[in-house]
């Protein structure tokens, strides 16, 4: 076998070399060495400092991984607390709120009337003499002694006050007189009584009338007291006004009571002030009405 060709003259020392060569114990002279590092990384190479002994000599990029790192958990720890999981409005949302205490059954009110019941006036009432029974109307009224009266003339009772009966007590002439009257209703209000259970328009167009037939023209009513009357499985209403005309004022009552008739029974009181001490007077009546055979 032929030996190896010698190398080319223009290059005696080899241009490839090997690290021994270059940091082993037989170091180049300082022109030499240039040309090494011109020959292995080229004339116009820049050195750059990859690494920065710093503390046993860690890699720069290491410690700039590990900033990034802690930067990073330190901006999630403050959104988690600020607006995060965190945060204190966020653990409100996700709990709800506990109720302070148990929610109470709903009540249901029931309906009252504006008005109050009928008062009971102070005074000595006025002594009762028996009862008088009205077939036509089918109602019973206490029949009251003392100051009052029975009108005898039921005719003219029915003509010029439109009921069947009556009970009053004299005045002075050009005075309103105290006065009790009772009968079915008349004709010409029966359209207004529909059922037992709904008097309310019997009672009203019975004031109505008593207004402009039996008390002065021009006045004025105000309604004091109502309630619902119940008589042995029958049911009634009354009210109660104070009406008033110029300096005079008149207590009214109109009591209406389903009798079992084709019309219920009215009885209609007035007692007038200059004779107010029978104002006690209409308890009684009112407290004891009732229909016939009951």
């Amino acid at each position: 076998m032929a030996p190896p060709p010698p190398p080319p003259p223009d290059d005696p020392y080899k241009p490839f070399v090997t690290a021994g060569q270059i940091s082993g114990p037989k170091t180049p002279p300082a022109h030499r060495q240039q040309e090494l590092w011109n020959t292995v990384f080229g004339e116009n190479y820049d050195a750059i400092d990859e690494y920065e002994d710093d503390e046993g000599g860690r890699p720069v990029w290491l410690f700039a991984l590990g900033g990034s790192v802690l930067v990073a958990l330190v901006g999630v720890l403050v959104w988690a607390f600020v607006a995060g999981p965190l945060s204190s409005s966020s653990e409100a949302d996700a709990e709800p709120a506990k109720p302070s205490a148990k929610p109470s059954p709903s009540v249901v009110a029931k309906p009252q009337s504006r008005f109050p019941t009928l008062p009971r006036f102070k005074g000595t009432a006025s002594p009762v003499s028996g009862v008088i029974a009205d077939q036509t109307g089918r109602i019973m009224v206490p029949k009251l002694g003392g100051k009052w009266r029975l009108d005898p003339d039921n005719q003219t009772v029915q003509t010029k006050y439109g009921f069947t009966a009556r009970q009053y007590v004299p005045g002075v002439p050009g005075d309103q007189e105290a006065q009790v009257m009772w009968g079915p209703l008349s004709q010409s209000l029966a359209a207004k009584y529909t059922t037992p259970d709904k008097l309310g328009p019997v009672v009203n167009a019975v004031a109505k009338y008593a207004r402009q037939a039996l008390l002065p023209r021009g006045n004025r009513a105000t309604k004091i007291a109502q309630q619902k009357l119940t008589r042995k499985g029958r049911t009634g209403l009354l009210s109660a006004y104070k009406i008033t005309s110029g300096v005079d004022e008149t207590t009214i009552v109109v009591a209406v009571l389903d009798t079992g008739g084709e019309l219920p029974a009215v009885v209609y009181m007035a007692v007038p002030e200059t004779q107010g001490d029978l104002l006690p007077d209409i308890n009684t009546i009112f407290r004891s009405i009732r229909p016939t055979g009951q």
